[in-house]
């Protein structure tokens, strides 16, 4: 993986930071969700005349299923937020969706998994496991934590990751990858619209938007960018499953700021937990 990629896969990283950060002090995040996505398709709206491309029928499909599985993704990610911590929810959701690509690039984009990216895994997976750690002693702890919802959809969440950056990947071998963000930012809106009128109706939504102000305006724009940068790298010919990999060093920075501006509790084992997933991308992206 060259610098210039692991930059772009980096700042990614730190911009996806700020959109979930944002979500989880929402007042209502189904309603946040749709404002964000809503604002990022107006502040990006310019892109449909800068980058002009004609898209042919077979993107279309493929931008079509990739809005599905972004669509439950935000779904999911809201409802895990209402349930549990962002240093908890943030590393599950992000932390299980380079295992997931992994797999899904093996299968279906014909990518070699290596020896270190195999080693990768195994510490990205032990992290996953230090996160629903209260203590060293206290290892049985992660099993109990899998009777409540939240872990379960932050699994959800990594699941539909993996799913549409895999898809993704054949998207930009067709459409310029910052038109086909924006295209698929439009299509995911539409989709969970009648899913958050339905939750929370017009009276929520213009609830939170008084609530959260500029809050959705700047998630809207940060969400997009942050995704732009990883399509641009496996444009330059990064694989789905490393690219995806080493984006999720932003586990590191949602549990420090879980546990660090937000206080939530459990601390010392899921930053622990956060930098043995950051190691395992670290080791995916740098000998994989």
């Amino acid at each position: 993986m060259t610098f210039s990629s692991l930059t772009l896969l980096l700042g990614s990283a730190l911009l996806h930071v700020v959109a979930h950060v944002a979500l989880k002090r929402a007042r209502d995040r189904a309603s946040f969700v749709w404002w964000m996505l809503l604002w990022g398709g107006l502040l990006y709206a310019p892109v449909v005349f800068l980058v002009r491309q004609a898209i042919p029928p077979g993107a279309w499909a493929i931008l079509a299923v990739s809005a599905v599985f972004e669509a439950l993704y935000f779904a999911a990610i809201a409802q895990a937020y209402r349930h549990g911590d962002l240093s908890l929810v943030y590393p599950l959701a992000r932390g299980t969706a380079p295992l997931f690509l992994l797999i899904w690039s093996a299968l279906f984009l014909a990518e070699r998994l290596s020896w270190a990216g195999a080693g990768g895994v195994v510490l990205i997976a032990f992290g996953l496991y230090l996160i629903n750690l209260p203590s060293l002693a206290a290892w049985r702890q992660p099993l109990r934590a899998w009777r409540q919802p939240a872990p379960w959809l932050a699994l959800a969440a990594g699941l539909c990751v993996s799913c549409y950056t895999a898809i993704d990947r054949a998207g930009i071998r067709r459409v310029e990858p910052l038109l086909y963000t924006y295209l698929a930012l439009l299509v995911t809106t539409l989709f969970l619209t009648p899913y958050t009128l339905r939750a929370v109706g017009w009276a929520g939504l213009w609830a939170e938007l008084r609530s959260s102000r500029f809050s959705s305006v700047a998630a809207g724009f940060t969400t997009l960018a942050a995704y732009t940068l990883v399509l641009r790298a496996m444009q330059a010919g990064v694989p789905a499953g490393y690219a995806g990999a080493v984006r999720e060093i932003s586990v590191v920075f949602g549990a420090g700021v879980g546990v660090w501006l937000l206080k939530e509790r459990g601390s010392l084992m899921r930053v622990m937990g956060a930098a043995s997933v950051a190691a395992g991308v670290a080791v995916i992206a740098l000998a994989g």
